[in-house]
C-alpha cells in the first residue's frame, strides 16, 4: 500500500459568508436611515405644533388686549354719559385688525298701534380681525368668533315700578370711519350736550303699552339680554334674530325715559 495521501478537494461556501456580511451592512444602513427619518419627523412635528401653539397664544393675547381696551372705552363713555365729562379718549392697538364706525344700528320705541314714538339710528364701534369681531353698540359691547355674538358688557337699562329708563349711547362719527393696518388708534369721544334724561312716552298719552325694537347684527345677543333682564319680555312673534331684529315688550311702561346720550366719535392716529 502506498502512504501517499489522496488529493482532497476543498469545496467553498459559495460566497455565503460574504453575502451575510453584505446583509448586515445593508441592515445597519437601513436602521440608520429609519432612525434618522423618525428623529426628523418627530422634530418637525414638535416644531410645527409648537409654532402653531405659540401663534394661537399670541393671537389670544392680541384679542385680550383689544377686549381690555373696549372695557376702558365702555367706562369712558359711562363717564361722559353719566357724569357729563366733555370728552374722553381710548387707545386701541390694531395688531393687524380693522377698526371702524361704519355699522348702523336702529332703535325704535313703538306703541300699541305699532307707531314709532321715538326712533334713532347711530353707529357701532367695531374691531375685526379674521373671524373675531368686537363691537360697542348702544351702551353694550359684544364679541363674536365666527358664530353667534356674546354680550360682554350690558347696557344700563332699568325697569321697575312702572317706569323704564333707557340710556342708549349713540355714536356719530367725525372724520374717517375706518382705520386698518398695525399701530395704535386713539378713539376720542365728546358730548354734544350735557347729560339729560328725557321723558319720551307715557302709557295714557302715547297709546301704551310699548315695545323696544332693535335692528342690529348682534340681535341674538340682545335677545338673550332681554330674556334675563327684569322688566323686559322678548316678543317671539316680532323677533327675527336671523335677520337682525329683536323686539322686547316693556313690562314697566307707564313712563319711558331715554337719556340724551348722543356722542361724537373720532378715530385718529
Amino acid at each position: 500500500m502506498s502512504d501517499r495521501r489522496r488529493p482532497t478537494v476543498s469545496i467553498g461556501d459559495g460566497g455565503l459568508a460574504a453575502l451575510a456580511d453584505d446583509e448586515r451592512g445593508v441592515s445597519n444602513v437601513v436602521g440608520y436611515v429609519l432612525v434618522f427619518s423618525l428623529v426628523t419627523v418627530t422634530i418637525g412635528t414638535v416644531f410645527a405644533v409648537g409654532i402653531t401653539g405659540l401663534e394661537d397664544r399670541q393671537e389670544a393675547a392680541r384679542v385680550a388686549n383689544v377686549e381690555r381696551a373696549f372695557d376702558v372705552f365702555d367706562d369712558n363713555l359711562r363717564d361722559v354719559q353719566r357724569y357729563g365729562d366733555p370728552s374722553r379718549s381710548t387707545e386701541i392697538r390694531l395688531s393687524g385688525g380693522t377698526l371702524s364706525v361704519a355699522e348702523t344700528t336702529g332703535v325704535e320705541l313703538r306703541n300699541a298701534s305699532d307707531g314709532v314714538v321715538r326712533g334713532f339710528e347711530f353707529r357701532a364701534l367695531t374691531y375685526a380681525n379674521g373671524d373675531t369681531t368686537i363691537a360697542y353698540e348702544g351702551g353694550a359691547w359684544f364679541r363674536s368668533d365666527g358664530g353667534s355674538a356674546v354680550m360682554r358688557s350690558e347696557p344700563r337699562f332699568v325697569a321697575a315700578d312702572g317706569r323704564t329708563t333707557l340710556p342708549i349711547v349713540r355714536l356719530y362719527p367725525l372724520g374717517p370711519e375706518t382705520v386698518d393696518r398695525d399701530g395704535t388708534v386713539q378713539v376720542a369721544v365728546s358730548r354734544t350736550s350735557k347729560p339729560n334724561l328725557v321723558q319720551v312716552a307715557t302709557a295714557g298719552a302715547d297709546d301704551g303699552p310699548f315695545d323696544l325694537r332693535i335692528e342690529s347684527p348682534y340681535a341674538e345677543a340682545w335677545s338673550r339680554y332681554f330674556e334675563r333682564t327684569d322688566g323686559f319680555s322678548v316678543n317671539g312673534t316680532a323677533t327675527d334674530t336671523a335677520n337682525g331684529t329683536v323686539v322686547a315688550d316693556l313690562d314697566h311702561g307707564d313712563e319711558v325715559f331715554i337719556a340724551d346720550a348722543a356722542v361724537n366719535i373720532r378715530l385718529q392716529r
